[in-house]
């Protein structure tokens, strides 16, 4: 125990050690006169005869004591021992330092924000009194019970009252969180501060500092001299705002930065509203992780995964719970990660883990929800029965999640939890075979998808989920069989309309409803009118909002387009295909170094996922870097024959780079106008777009509005073609395809 611990020291008598560093101890204390409790912080022996740190320690006092703000500790008094040992008496603060918070694992992005945001306005404060921390870090940071968070530390601060910070020479502070100018021992001033946060908001958002290292040198060069990772590019679930705040707080050259916390406070604020719902997102939040199959049969996986599925399902119907969608949980079947590491990798509070065990009609499912911040079972269940109660269990599971997580269910969401597509077993699970061969994404899959749904409705004809499954199966085997669209759209319209006469709100049949209006009939309106109903009906069903944010992009909706793929993201954050469709709209947008870096990121994810490399030779494109287009173009057929369509993708490449020859070459290759389907028509256009032969290029088009190519959509938003849009043929077509109508904003 410290020798200072029970002593009485002037009206304090003193508790507790609550720590200690290099500019002194600090205790717990308890000041008799004001009957308050305090912290006294003293000056270690030595130091109090060394001038110099007396004199930085009174700064300390002065400073702090000269910014009153409800996010910076309040100093009270400074005073001496008998033995002349200076000590400073503040406010106490009960909490967690934000150092022990962050080692715990990542805050929920919004509690990052808020955090950031009461560090701003305190900051803010400061400047406005002519006060510059200089040692802004996590340890310099209290969290109280209430969520607050208090500002500690101003022992190396520098003031000049009543004017802006007086610029000050040498090196102080902690080298992770010093900035450029600060680190070259150069002057600094309130943008120093800046810096500094943007590196602690850095580190609550992905759980590591931009400027690692173990060797002080080597931090500091690259700190003055090199770049950092992206924020997305370790934790995709952030919004871009959020980390456009961050990367201007960490521009090298303080002219670059926000100039005063204030600035930083505004801008961050605004940031923070593109998170939805933050509040019950962040804390009501859950994956349900693939449940394990301990089946004696090999043949049952899927049923753990349709199980997997459908208690997600359930659980994604509740407006007021976040639930991660199955593409990305099943990320983690094998991972052999911890649930800490899991939930912070997904941004969830509470994770569901179980197991199957089905031999013939018998069934054995254990189920566990984890608080994964506390690393502790909330409740754990075994259920014993036969396929006939497996609706039963799936409610039990539901509800009792639901009443864990503490979330209020209104009537219908009662209702909710107890609807059933089938009271047939036997249906059911040729609905999950047809589910479970749909997620294959493969010709073959998706022929047995449909011979599954197809046998489900034969067992129950009402039941909508197997319709919506053929509906769904037939729009994607468009890409992959011989067979014209208008007949793979007739049959899915025949399906989704079938569900939706048995069921008016599933969010299944309402997307793919969307999804065909889109493509088969350029009818834009209901298409925005069915993803919208299938988002009420189910607000966590990551398809609807993917498909919505296509057509928002197509009619420009930019801002728009952006909210809801950065939702669907949100909800299936180890997305490829959602990543790099992000990547599109951007490109869409004209903002070609956010599509390259969103499509880097799918590909970090799923290094064979080819359709990447498309749009990064289209953003290589439009910028003029033809060399780095053709090698991403290459890379996105080497695996899979593109056929005419490739070619005339890389014919583009070579007429828009200048190199005709080679274009025409390839262009020689193709079928007579009068026979080229629709989209390859489309993309011959394009080539004669580059080539500067719009004649040919009307020409083409039109043979594509012929066909009813669906890539029509595109008309609108296409840098491609770009250099026809004056032309009146143009104004004529984009009205054909019926893209005049409702757009809210221009490309």
């Amino acid at each position: 125990m410290s020798v200072m611990v029970g002593r009485t020291i002037s009206h304090y008598e003193i508790i507790e050690e609550l720590g200690s560093g290099a500019m002194g101890a600090v205790y717990k204390a308890r000041d008799r006169k004001l009957e308050r409790t305090v912290a006294l912080k003293f000056l270690p022996s030595e130091f109090s005869r060394d001038p110099d740190a007396k004199k930085l320690f009174l700064n300390e006092a002065r400073t702090s004591s000269s910014v009153l703000h409800r996010n910076i500790c309040v100093v009270y008094d400074i005073d001496e021992t008998d033995e002349a040992q200076m000590f400073i008496s503040m406010e106490y603060v009960e909490g967690q330092a934000l150092k022990s918070r962050l080692v715990e694992g990542l805050p929920p992005i919004q509690e990052s924000v808020n955090i950031g945001l009461q560090l701003a306005s305190g900051l803010a404060k400061a400047h406005e009194v002519g006060v510059v921390h200089r040692d802004l870090k996590p340890a310099n940071v209290m969290i109280t019970r209430d969520g607050t968070a208090k500002i500690l530390d101003f022992g190396l601060a520098q003031s000049r009252t009543g004017s802006p910070p007086a610029a000050s020479q040498g090196m102080f502070g902690t080298i992770a969180y010093m900035s450029p100018e600060q680190a070259q021992g150069g002057p600094v001033d309130q943008r120093t501060d800046v810096w500094s946060l943007g590196v602690v908001l850095y580190e609550m958002l992905t759980g590591c500092r931009p400027f690692p290292s173990e060797y002080a040198q080597a931090a500091l060069y690259a700190i003055t001299h090199e770049g950092y990772p992206s924020i997305r590019s370790i934790r995709p679930d952030v919004p871009d705002a959020l980390e456009k705040v961050v990367n201007k707080c960490l521009q090298k050259t303080p002219d670059d930065r926000f100039q005063n916390a204030g600035e930083l406070y505004d801008e961050l604020r605004r940031a923070g509203r593109e998170q939805k719902t933050p509040g019950e997102s962040a804390a009501k939040s859950i994956a349900v992780l693939p449940f394990s199959d301990i089946s004696p049969d090999k043949d049952n996986k899927y049923f753990s995964d349709g199980l997997t599925e459908e208690i997600i399902a359930k659980l994604s119907r509740l407006p007021k719970l976040k639930i991660v969608s199955q593409n990305s949980v099943m990320h983690y079947e094998r991972a052999g990660k911890t649930t800490r590491q899991i939930a912070s990798e997904l941004n969830v509070h509470y994770l569901l883990e179980g197991s199957v065990r089905k031999h013939g009609p018998s069934l054995r499912i254990t189920t566990q929800l984890i608080d994964a911040a506390q690393d502790a079972y909330l409740w754990a269940e075994t259920y014993n029965g036969t396929m006939d109660q497996i609706f039963d269990i799936q409610e039990d599971v539901a509800a009792r999640i639901a009443k864990a997580l503490k979330v209020r269910l209104t009537p219908d969401d009662r209702r909710t939890l107890k609807k059933r597509a089938t009271e047939n077993a036997e249906a059911y699970q040729l609905y999950l075979k047809g589910r479970y061969f749909w997620s294959k994404r493969t010709k073959d899959g998706l022929l047995a998808a449909i011979r599954h749904f197809e046998d489900a409705i034969r067992k129950d004809g009402q039941l909508a989920i197997a319709w919506a499954g053929i509906a769904d199966s037939c729009i994607l085997l468009t890409d992959f069989v011989d067979m014209s669209p208008e007949e793979s759209y007739a049959k899915a319209k025949s399906a989704v309309h079938k569900a939706l006469e048995i069921d008016s709100r599933l969010a299944e049949a309402h997307t793919s409803l969307g999804l065909l209006a889109m493509l088969s009939d350029w009818d834009w309106m209901t298409a925005e009118k069915e993803f919208k109903l299938a988002i009420a009906a189910n607000p966590n069903y990551v398809t609807a909002h993917h498909w919505f944010a296509e057509l928002l992009s197509l009619q420009a909706r930019w801002k728009e387009a952006i909210s809801e793929i950065s939702r669907a993201l949100e909800l299936d954050p180890l997305s490829p295909a959602t990543l790099k469709d992000k990547g599109l709209i951007h490109y869409y947008a004209r903002e070609y170094d956010s599509a390259i870096e969103f499509s880097r990121r799918a590909l970090e994810l799923e290094p064979s996922f080819s359709s990447a490399h498309r749009i990064l030779s289209l953003a290589y494109s439009a910028k003029r870097m033809f060399a780095e287009a053709i090698r991403e173009h290459n890379l996105w057929t080497q695996d899979t024959d593109r056929g005419p369509e490739g070619a005339a993708a890389l014919a583009y490449c070579h007429a828009l780079g200048g190199n005709s020859e080679e274009a025409r070459e390839l262009l020689a290759q193709y079928p007579s106008r009068d026979s080229a389907g629709g989209n390859l028509a489309r993309m011959v256009s394009l080539v004669h777009v580059a080539l500067g032969e719009y004649e040919e290029a009307f020409s083409w088009l039109e043979r594509a509005y012929e066909a009813k190519s669906g890539a029509l959509g595109i008309l609108l938003v296409d840098p491609k073609l770009d250099p026809i849009r004056s032309d009146g043929r143009f104004a004529s077509l984009v009205k054909r395809v019926r893209l005049d109508r409702g757009i809210k904003e221009n490309p």
